[in-house]
């Protein structure tokens, strides 16, 4: 492997832990050619390194949901994506955004700004794509399309930032937290979620869960706890610490293992609410769940 270097943390102990397809788009779309996958063996990010794409012309259009899920239009997103509004208040809680300046960074057509516009002083949508722009200013949320765009207007005055499935897209994640941190006000807080490698999932299903789900072109990085705090510390929040979810329940885990495909939350009717509950929660309490909150204050 040539000389490499760790962009979190500047380590160059690299190991390559994945050489073959991944995932390209929605499921079951994969690139043409194999793909590393390295990972730092000191703060355990792991990324890869196509960067073929204009990141910033390929999420402004309609290329990104077209890829992803077949359609970019507002409607479809708000039936896919309302479900999810329920989880993000579960991260957050709900008392956070009372009277205060809100913005949510890659909030898409704002599903989950909705929720919460009822609560919050201001709400401001970040988000690039023209087609949710268009969306995010006919229900009069301010707008912009990145977070340097907002911080011209908005720079140290937001109370709290949410962003949820973002960070792990961009290039360059230590700017990503430097924008954060210049938007928030003095004690200002952001709640940033992100994906983690699901590591029971790839130690049960190892190169398939790689390849079918895990390792995708959109998704430069997988986090984890001590390449997000490091992040944090260095994006000079004041404050840090992160909290596991699992968001997919027993049921997911045995139809990967009977099928060796995703197929989203799947019931059994022997798993019963307790044995659910129990999954998660283990899988949380150890560390091992499928998606990490970073939660930091200026």
């Amino acid at each position: 492997m040539k000389y490499m270097k760790c962009q979190i943390c500047s380590n160059e102990d690299i190991s390559t832990i994945y050489d073959g397809q991944i995932r390209d788009g929605g499921i079951g779309r994969y690139t043409d050619i194999n793909v590393n996958m390295y990972q730092c063996q000191e703060c355990g990010v792991i990324w890869h390194n196509l960067r073929e794409r204009d990141l910033d012309e390929y999420y402004s259009s309609e290329d990104y949901r077209q890829e992803l899920e077949g359609t970019s239009s507002e409607n479809d997103f708000y039936r896919i994506h309302d479900g999810e509004t329920l989880d993000k208040l579960y991260y957050t809680g709900t008392t956070v955004f009372r009277d205060k300046i809100v913005a949510d960074l890659g909030c898409a057509a704002g599903a989950f700004l909705d929720s919460i516009s009822g609560m919050a002083k201001t709400v401001i949508g970040i988000e690039p794509s023209n087609v949710y722009q268009t969306a995010l200013k006919k229900k009069g949320y301010c707008t912009f399309a990145y977070a340097s765009d907002a911080i011209q207007e908005y720079g140290g005055k937001v109370d709290v930032l949410t962003s949820f499935d973002v960070i792990e897209h961009v290039s360059d994640p230590l700017t990503f937290l430097k924008e954060v941190h210049a938007l928030l006000r003095e004690k200002g807080k952001a709640i940033i979620g992100t994906p983690t490698d699901a590591p029971v999932m790839r130690a049960m299903l190892g190169q398939i869960y790689e390849k079918e789900l895990l390792f995708s072109t959109q998704h430069l990085w997988v986090f984890n706890q001590k390449s997000l705090m490091l992040l944090a510390k260095k994006a000079g929040f004041r404050k840090a610490s992160v909290r596991y979810f699992q968001r997919y329940g027993l049921g997911n885990a045995l139809s990967w293992l009977k099928y060796r495909q995703p197929k989203g939350n799947v019931s059994y009717s022997f798993i019963t609410d307790t044995m659910d509950i129990v999954w998660k929660k283990e899988l949380e309490a150890q560390g091992l769940s499928d998606y990490i909150v970073l939660n930091v204050e200026r």
